[in-house]
């Protein structure tokens, strides 16, 4: 067993939560890193890509010459390649959303089923198994929250706290897409606020330590626009966005969905065990179990 091993399968309150999700990721760093990366490379240079593109699409829609009345060929085109980085940009968060999710799950089944021992190629090899699934549950999930939000924003708020469990119930239970669905709101059943509550917490942290790697775009618009404002060329929004700018937006934004959805994920995971203690007493059944075995 490992020296720094957490025991998922139990009751936690919403500061052993938190302070457990720090600490998993304070002792998994490295190795939960070099797993993220290996199942994640490929998806992640496109999502370089696409938020490269989707950034220099804005700039050009952005400019007031190719909006303007005499040029509307130029508008037309310009939209469509607007449309299409939005498109490129969406899918590949998805994609990348679920792949996240799938390997620190699946990571976290392999430290839970040999007690703090993980095997990378266990981890890889459940995440290609369950790849399909995956991704169309993170489709799937983002389509049902949109039409929520669409509809109000309380529907939205509402469905996002147990589809926020599908992923684990899909890993840890081996349910089908569906059923983890339909699953996730029996498991939040009575439990929904508190759940709300931790989930809250955690994208605010989260969303907080991801801010700082914005910094430095942040402050290069600030000095553009101080340029800009001297030199009287602030009237032209597109002169804002150039290819400093791009690439600061570009790593900036990615490290913040790295940061964020890896929050979500281990804390998804510890709460899910959470409430399927409190609902089936798993952990406490096994632990007896292994006690009679050990006597």
């Amino acid at each position: 067993m490992n020296n720094n091993y957490i025991q998922f399968k139990k009751k936690r309150e919403l500061g052993d939560i938190l302070s457990d999700v720090f600490v998993f990721l304070r002792t998994n760093f490295k190795p939960l890193f070099s797993v993220l990366f290996k199942t994640t490379g490929i998806v992640l240079v496109i999502l370089l890509l696409s938020i490269a593109f989707y950034t220099h699409a804005t700039s050009n829609f952005m400019d007031p010459f190719a909006l303007s009345g005499g040029s509307g060929n130029i508008a037309m085109f310009n939209s469509g390649i607007f449309l299409i980085s939005a498109f490129a940009m969406i899918i590949s968060i998805l994609i990348f959303y679920g792949l996240v999710f799938g390997t620190v799950l699946h990571y976290i089944k392999a430290y839970t089923d040999n007690e703090g021992i993980v095997l990378e190629q266990t981890v890889i090899t459940g995440v290609k198994k369950d790849l399909g699934s995956i991704i169309g549950l993170s489709i799937l999930s983002s389509i049902m929250l949109t039409i929520g939000f669409i509809l109000c924003i309380i529907p939205g708020i509402y469905l996002y706290v147990p589809l926020s469990l599908i992923f684990p119930i899909l890993v840890f239970r081996k349910a089908s897409v569906f059923d983890s669905i339909g699953e996730s709101f029996e498991l939040v059943k009575n439990e929904w606020w508190i759940t709300f509550a931790t989930l809250l917490v955690i994208g605010i942290l989260s969303y907080i330590i991801s801010i700082v790697f914005s910094v430095p775009a942040i402050m290069y618009t600030f000095f553009k626009t101080f340029t800009a404002a001297s030199e009287g060329t602030f009237a032209d929004p597109s002169s804002m966005i150039d290819w400093v700018f791009i690439v600061l937006n570009t790593l900036a934004s990615v490290l913040q969905y790295i940061i964020i959805y890896l929050f979500t994920a281990i804390s998804s995971a510890f709460i899910y065990f959470n409430l399927n203690e409190r609902k089936h007493h798993t952990g406490t059944f096994e632990e007896i179990d292994s006690l009679g075995k050990t006597e």
